[in-house]
């Protein structure tokens, strides 16, 4: 009875948008392929995988924890820098040190930092501006001891607990690097619960499922650990890309180790509080993915890669670069060539990618350690018809700029 009352529900609604069942799919072929598909798929993935841990979780030894330095490259962080080594100092993983790189800030930053460095809590170090925060980071790990490193933004903050819940997941074998779990702190905005919200499906669907598969591509600049001799091989952060944590993530891949993701190392990070901040910053990403890209172009479709090369490398660039124009090119079309047909067109597409996002929220909501983001599932029809849409013409905007060349700062 169901189906048979939802059969005829969408044929009458069909018949109200004046297209035929044909038409409709003709319409919804191209979303249905780069996105329902892979949104069911991860979705039924992940939550098989997550009723096979909950029978056969992961075992840890805590016998021994590595030495761990923490790694904080500031520039111009006055309002956030004490709060981001207080998080790190309160953590109580056992054999840590927390080294601050203050990259020629001219506001309190190094003021702020310094009462913690007398103290004898941290290791302040000072260097002329770069504009280069892999600068900032290499400098800093010339200071460092640990076994494992780990880099953190200064506007950023870990929970209690955290870095035990990165550390541990290199005890799994042939594993290079962690990528933490980021969270968005500063929710108060309704544009920054908006992108509290993209953050959560992208770390609780997105990470998760590449980290299953072996491909997680991006060890956040704001949290992530890598092993020293990893760091040591591969020749340390390098400068010629402004996504720096994603060429050195492709790195690891190179030496055919392996990228996990730890759900329950959770951070907490600013995200920008005007959509003017957040256009530059997506743009800055966007630009430092497709240099990241080019420059590592060798790892597409290669096997020696392994998984890494066959499908992660390719799969990005297929989802954020090709479907991203292909998706634009396709409703230009419509317009150009079918524009009688733009009410049926905006009629099918806002409720497909309603369902396509609502599965996409549901799942993350269920996965993510944090089970307080239910609220933002209320934001969904901002998202559909607003964020999403705009999120895609920046990032173009982002490529684009990063074909035509031109030089972005890490922090502008």
């Amino acid at each position: 009875m169901i189906p048979k009352v939802s059969a005829s529900f969408f044929m009458r609604y069909l018949e109200f948008l004046g297209v035929s069942p044909k038409q409709a799919l003709s319409i919804l072929l191209v979303p249905i392929i780069l996105d329902f598909t892979r949104t069911t798929i991860k979705a039924i993935v992940l939550l098989l995988h997550q009723l096979y841990r909950k029978l056969r979780p992961y075992s840890f030894r805590r016998t021994r924890y590595p030495s761990v330095s923490i790694i904080i490259p500031a520039h111009n962080e006055e309002k956030t820098i004490e709060d981001c080594i207080l998080s790190a100092l309160e953590d109580p993983y056992p054999n840590k040190e927390i080294i601050v790189v203050d990259d020629g800030s001219t506001d309190r930053t190094y003021e702020i930092a310094s009462k913690y460095a007398r103290e004898g809590k941290i290791k302040l170090l000072r260097r002329p501006p770069s504009g280069k925060k892999a600068y900032a980071v290499n400098y800093g790990l010339m200071f460092s001891k640990g076994e494992v490193v780990v880099v953190m933004d200064a506007d950023t903050m870990i929970e209690r607990g955290s870095l035990w819940e990165l550390v541990k997941f290199l005890q799994l074998p042939n594993t290079g690097g962690v990528a933490g779990n980021i969270k968005v702190l500063n929710t108060e905005s309704f544009w920054c619960k908006l992108q509290a919200y993209e953050y959560m499906t992208s770390m609780e669907s997105g990470r998760r499922f590449y980290g299953l598969v072996g491909t997680v591509l991006v060890i956040p600049g704001a949290y992530g650990v890598v092993k020293r001799e990893v760091l040591t091989s591969t020749g340390r952060f390098d400068a010629d890309t402004i996504t720096e944590d994603f060429d050195f993530t492709l790195k690891i891949h190179k030496t055919r180790m392996r990228v996990r993701f730890s759900p329950e190392a959770i951070a907490w990070t600013k995200a920008p509080e005007t959509i003017k901040g957040w256009i530059r910053q997506r743009i800055r990403w966007s630009r430092g993915q497709l240099e990241t890209l080019m420059k590592h172009r060798d790892m597409i479709l290669n096997p020696f890669f392994g998984i890494s090369g066959l499908f992660g490398v390719p799969s990005m660039v297929f989802y954020d670069l090709v479907a991203t124009s292909l998706k634009l090119i396709w409703l230009v079309y419509f317009s150009l060539f079918h524009h009688k047909l733009m009410i049926a067109v905006y009629g099918l597409m806002i409720p497909f990618y309603f369902v396509n996002e609502l599965i996409l929220g549901t799942v993350s909501w269920i996965l993510t350690p944090k089970r307080g983001e239910f609220w933002f599932l209320f934001l969904l029809p901002i998202v559909v018809l607003f964020y999403r849409p705009l999120h895609g013409l920046v990032r173009l905007k982002g490529y684009l700029e990063g074909l035509l060349g031109g030089e972005a700062q890490w922090k502008e």
